[in-house]
């Protein structure tokens, strides 16, 4: 099987059945040819020996031989290719023939057919017979009159039989011929067929198959390139792919191996931010509470509220991003339950009513009813909208519109089905060197924070088997997408 589906096979057996197909109809169309042409000679012999037998049979007649008429169609009937010469009365009665002993017989019903109907002169094929026959009136004249008297319009009909056995003897010689040569130019065109595509195409092919699979192994495998046709071609293209496909691997590599450095780097700086983070946040508590107390003990016109409550909030910052740090450093587990996702972002946006607010920013619900509930953790789920929101809100700080959107798409084949929701912001948006990098840790764009909102984000999304994208553009705002599988019991 493996012969007949290898491509040099299939050509060789459509170009091989296409040129048997050929060869064969246009010797089909010689023969018959040869044949017809065969034949029209044989017609035209058949006509010429006629007449001239007619010829012979009137002068002897004329002459008073009748009996000699017995012996000239007894010596013609002897020449080769003559099958019978015999002469019939009106009434079909053979009266004289090449073979004596159908003397007296009635002609056959075909002859006396072809007599009735006038068919005088003119070569008649009779196939099943293997015969041309002629038939030729014997007309009766006044030279006639002594022995026919003048009755009677004809005195009998000569008929000549002529054999076609030498002609289809040739025919059959010439179509044997002829098909051997037909097979013969077959056969050699195959053949030469054969070796052109194993030479030009198989081999060129075979080579190029061998080099992918080493290439499978290994990128350093190239096609040994022997011509500049469309195989040559191919072949140079696939050398320059598997360049193209080793330096991007290279690339890969080095890129690879220097995100695992900082793999490293940042699994390091984890643990000492968790470390450091551990050992500031309870000194940090008991400052924020000495504050708040020096606070309460001096008047509401001292000017030191003022210093104290600046110090109070930079506490807070600090302490925000030690519990950064520490959410990065030592994630918390999911703790998950069902939850109503328009519900979610329902809360979530009044909460940040008031921050709306202050930065005259205009919010819009967009929520698809009938959404099925989420095994989430609703805390980790909520402080992933939380940092999504509070980025646009800083990128709207002139104002501008903040939407959410929740839609669902339908399970599609191996494809389950996804809730999606999507925050847009009408903001300054992300630069597309900025878009590749906003998911990293410690990567910001502001003089403050801490870098880690959306990578913790990311990482709170892919611990509820999610994912999450953005698109932006410079000046047009930026638009992030979250998107959650049905949960397996819809139940």
């Amino acid at each position: 099987m493996r012969i007949v589906s290898s491509l040099k096979s299939k050509i060789i057996i459509s170009v091989s059945a296409i040129l048997a197909v050929t060869i064969g109809l246009g010797t089909w169309i010689n023969i018959r040819y040869q044949q017809a042409h065969m034949e029209n000679a044989l017609e035209d012999n058949v006509l010429i020996i006629s007449n001239t037998i007619e010829r012979s049979l009137s002068n002897a007649m004329l002459d008073g031989k009748s009996r000699e008429v017995q012996h000239i169609l007894e010596a013609v009937g002897g020449y080769h290719n003559i099958h019978e010469v015999k002469i019939f009365s009106p009434n079909g009665v053979i009266l004289k023939s090449s073979k004596r002993w159908m003397i007296g017989r009635k002609v056959d019903s075909s002859t006396q057919k072809w007599f009735l109907a006038d068919r005088f002169k003119k070569p008649i094929k009779r196939r099943d017979e293997g015969i041309f026959s002629v038939l030729f009136p014997i007309e009766n004249d006044e030279r006639c009159f002594h022995c026919h008297g003048s009755k009677v319009k004809l005195n009998g009909v000569l008929s000549v039989d002529v054999s076609m056995a030498s002609t289809e003897q040739k025919v059959g010689e010439l179509s044997k011929t002829m098909l051997l040569w037909a097979l013969g130019v077959t056969a050699v065109l195959a053949i030469s067929l054969s070796l052109f595509l194993t030479r030009y195409v198989t081999n060129p092919i075979q080579d190029l198959i061998v080099t992918m699979e080493r290439a499978e192994s290994g990128l350093e495998a190239r096609v040994d390139v022997r011509s500049t046709d469309d195989i040559g071609r191919l072949g140079e293209a696939f050398n320059s792919l598997l360049t193209k496909l080793e330096r991007a691997r290279r690339r890969v590599d080095r890129y690879h191996y220097e995100q695992m450095k900082r793999a490293d780097r940042l699994a390091s700086i984890g643990e000492m931010a968790a470390g450091i983070a551990h050992e500031i946040k309870n000194p940090l508590a008991g400052i924020a509470g000495v504050i708040q107390v020096l606070k309460k003990d001096l008047p509401s016109d001292d000017q030191k509220r003022a210093v104290l409550e600046e110090v109070l909030s930079q506490v807070e910052r600090m302490d925000k991003a030690v519990r950064n740090l520490l959410s990065f450093a030592r994630p918390p587990e999911p703790r998950m339950t069902l939850v109503d996702v328009n519900e979610l972002i329902g809360k979530l946006l009044d909460f940040l009513a008031p921050q709306f607010a202050k930065c005259s920013i205009r919010s819009e619900r967009r929520l698809a009813a009938g959404l099925p509930w989420l095994t989430l953790d609703p805390d980790l789920i909520q402080q992933a909208l939380i940092n999504i929101a509070l980025n646009a809100i800083q990128a709207m700080h002139d104002g501008g519109k903040f939407i959410v959107e929740t839609r669902s798409t339908k399970p599609s084949g191996d494809i389950p089905g996804m809730v999606e929701i999507v925050f847009s912001d009408t903001g300054k948006g992300i630069s597309m060197e900025n878009l590749t990098r906003i998911f990293n840790p410690f990567f910001t764009t502001r003089q403050q924070g801490t870098g880690l909102g959306l990578s913790i984000t990311q990482r709170i999304i892919e611990q509820h088997n999610g994912e999450i994208s953005v698109s932006s553009a410079p000046g047009k705002g930026a638009s992030f997408t979250l998107s959650f599988p049905y949960p397996q019991n819809k139940a």
